[in-house]
């Protein structure tokens, strides 16, 4: 059994180096299977069988995936799974009935939708597409988490087309959810109660950031803790009830009915994806412990890794399967590790306590590996509500589901009580949202935060004579510690039709803002703020947007709620923004205003270790002919194309004369419009200049040197390979 399981991990690790095999390969791994098991090679027979299980839900994805977009039709029978309202349209994700992508899901959008709820089937007129990601530091994959969750396509609903209602009446769940809704209202912990009880996390962005900065995010999904505190409440009941029968397979007996409870609990939170890894588990040492002779931890752990992998591939590349997976590998490690706590009450404070350490070290190295980052408050945050939700707070809770589900009266007392208990968690993760606990430490390597972690479990296997606190703290302080550069930095970000530039050097941390005013806020909320956090940006001195206007006040505000000192330049001065010639007068070295007397266009020039940047500002053709003329020493090293590459300016005498040695770009280069434009393509490729597209090979970091230019693409080609198209 361990050579099997430790042949499917190998595979897995494999799978993510291989390209896109073609269909006939099924035959030759099921073939190789089979030779495998005749000769008991029981290795490879697991090597083969994950590829098997890879490639035949990899081939099916495509196929629907094709298909779908293929459609001549625009309309599509879909029922709605989650809906999400937004403050100018509605968020769906519905699921594809009566077709070869049947089963499978979209994400699309709905301006000025009628009232919806889960559960109805509609023929919808959707414009759909594949799923595109913006690769930007510390952000998720999003064609990764569409591949994971079984989402095909994104898009909207057509509203030049009518939508069609086809069924009114609803499944099972969706009742039971709407049944539970008045409960949640006008409730303190009204988020908190749906996300532990249906699974729903509509939380606020406070709430995700309260969520990240205190480490307990796993609180508020429904995973193994959840799961396993319903079945092990109902074991129990059930061996009271049965014992009371003296019969001779009560145990047994108890361990089997209890299934029925949790599997439907699994159903009520809607089979989220951490919630099936749970209940498989859950039915893997179910079997183990009623069929299979006793296996070690160990063995338990291998066999549920390589289960889970089987039954869905693509988990392999989600984070939290492997958060979940290697969180029970270390808390398995740690029970081996300090063996059963003594019997005083003091021993077992001080296991429980060098438990949590060891735990939340682990766990906090781990973090640091796929997030580049670890909350400081996360030992304090577990140790504090971990016991209190597990013991009190969340079996009150599942105990009034119960009985509100049975319909007994009086269930809104017990609904108030769970908001009471669940009031201090809430009370912490409001308080840390706006506290900057998070230390994100983007410089160091992934494999190295590997090394580290494992170094420390290889480290305490040797059960050192010394405390092993200290060994959790010297490790930690190992990575704590930044690699500190005086090199100037700059980042600009994958953000579509908008430039986000942002550059770091000593005493300057500058933006440089280019937002259309409709998408200010919401690009600023959702890709620049998580940017600053990601570099811990703690001061920014100046924001430069030429064209700027008062239609960006509410971004405004928002930039200056996290920076209270940020000062902001445009080329049109107003009472928010100075002009840009003050800047320059601020920072006389550091930064050149090309200062034209009338239409000022707010170009800058900032030097960086002695390389040149040009930032453009509102350039239009007649502002660079009378640059030109007013200024024949104008040149750079970097040059921000202008207007996101159009005619309209970027002429070819403009580019001839400031040659610089590479051009920037953030724009689309999907879709119906790509840019630049092909007469630009045009003149940079008659003039031989590189160009650096972040919508093609996404954000880009420069760190400037004197000598040199050292420059890390976020995106140098996909990963996995197989997610690339075939002719790639």
């Amino acid at each position: 059994m361990h050579r099997l399981c430790l042949g499917v991990l190998v595979g897995c690790l494999l799978s993510l180096f291989l390209p896109v095999l073609p269909a006939f390969s099924q035959i030759i791994f099921l073939l190789l299977i089979l030779c495998c098991g005749y000769w008991r090679s029981w290795f490879f027979a697991g090597f083969f069988l994950y590829l098997l299980s890879w490639h035949w839900q990899l081939a099916d994805y495509l196929k629907s995936q094709q298909h779908l977009l293929g459609f001549g039709h625009s309309y599509y029978q879909v029922e709605i799974v989650e809906i999400s309202v937004l403050t100018d349209s509605t968020q769906l994700q519905v699921k594809f009935q009566r077709s070869e992508a049947a089963g499978y899901l979209a994400r699309v959008s709905w301006h000025q939708a009628p009232p919806l709820r889960v559960g109805e089937q509609w023929r919808l007129p959707l414009q759909l597409k594949r799923p595109q990601s913006r690769f930007n530091p510390g952000m998720r994959n999003i064609e990764l988490q569409f591949l994971v969750s079984g989402i095909l396509a994104e898009g909207y609903v057509n509203r030049t087309l009518p939508a069609i209602k086809l069924k009114a009446n609803r499944s099972a769940r969706p009742v039971l959810l709407d049944r539970l809704e008045p409960y949640f209202q006008d409730r303190r912990t009204s988020a908190l109660l749906k996300a532990l009880t249906t699974g729903q996390r509509d939380f606020s962005p406070q709430l995700w950031q309260g969520l990240k900065n205190s480490g307990l995010g796993h609180l508020l999904v429904i995973s193994g803790l959840h799961i396993s505190l319903v079945y092990g409440w109902s074991v129990l009941l059930l061996q009271k009830i049965l014992r009371l029968q003296r019969w001779r397979y009560s145990t047994d007996l108890s361990w089997v009915v209890a299934l029925l409870p949790t599997l439907a609990f699994v159903w009520l939170a809607g089979f989220a994806i951490p919630t099936l890894r749970a209940a498989i588990a859950l039915l893997i040492l179910l079997v183990g412990r009623l069929l299979i002779r006793p296996a070690s931890l160990m063995g338990y752990w291998c066999l549920l890794c390589s289960s889970l992998l089987l039954v869905a591939p693509f988990w392999a590349l989600s984070v939290s399967f492997w958060l979940s997976i290697l969180a029970v590998g270390f808390i398995l490690f740690v029970v081996w590790l300090l063996g059963a706590p003594a019997g005083s009450y003091l021993q077992k404070v001080k296991y429980f306590l060098l438990f949590h350490l060891l735990l939340t070290s682990l766990m906090s190295l781990l973090t640091l590996t796929f997030f580049s980052g670890f909350s400081l408050l996360a030992w304090l945050s577990n140790m504090l509500f971990v016991p209190w939700c597990t013991l009190v707070a969340i079996p009150t809770l599942l105990l009034t589901l119960s009985y509100t589900l049975l319909g007994l009266p009086y269930a809104d007392w017990l609904w108030q009580l769970a908001d009471i208990l669940l009031t201090p968690l809430w009370l912490w993760l409001d308080w840390t949202g706006t506290k900057n606990v998070w230390w994100s430490l983007p410089h160091l390597q992934r494999p190295l935060s590997l090394v580290l972690t494992f170094g420390l479990l290889a480290m305490l296997m040797l059960r050192p004579s010394k405390p092993i606190w200290c060994l959790a703290a010297t490790t930690l302080v190992l990575v704590v510690v930044p690699a500190s550069t005086t090199a100037p930095r700059l980042t600009l970000l994958d953000a579509g039709q908008r430039t986000i530039l942002l550059i770091r050097q000593p005493g300057l941390s500058l933006l440089y803002l280019d937002i259309p005013a409709e998408f200010a806020e919401q690009a600023i909320r959702q890709q620049l703020l998580p940017l600053l956090q990601y570099y811990q940006v703690r001061q920014l001195t100046a924001v430069v947007w030429p064209g700027a206007r008062p239609a960006i006040q509410p971004a405004v505000n928002l930039l200056q709620q996290y920076y209270p000192r940020l000062e902001f330049y445009s080329a049109i001065a107003s009472d928010e923004f100075l002009p840009c010639s003050v800047l320059a007068e601020r920072y006389p070295k550091l930064i050149r205003h090309w200062v034209l007397p009338e239409d000022d266009p707010c170009s800058l020039s900032i030097d960086l270790n002695n390389w040149q940047l040009l930032m453009p500002g509102n350039l239009s053709q007649q502002t660079e002919q009378r640059l030109l003329q007013l200024y024949p020493e104008l040149s750079a090293d970097l040059y921000l194309l202008a207007d996101y590459g159009r005619q309209s300016v970027n002429s070819l005498a403009f580019l001839q004369h400031l040659a610089p040695v590479q051009l920037l770009l953030a724009a689309e280069s999907r879709g119906r419009h790509r840019y630049p434009v092909k007469v630009i393509r045009q003149r940079l490729t008659l003039l031989n200049l590189s160009l650096y597209h972040s919508g093609e090979e996404g954000a880009i970091e420069i760190s400037f040197y004197p000598e040199y230019l050292l420059w890390q693409a976020e995106r140098q080609r996909r990963w996995p390979r197989w997610l690339e198209k075939p002719t790639e």
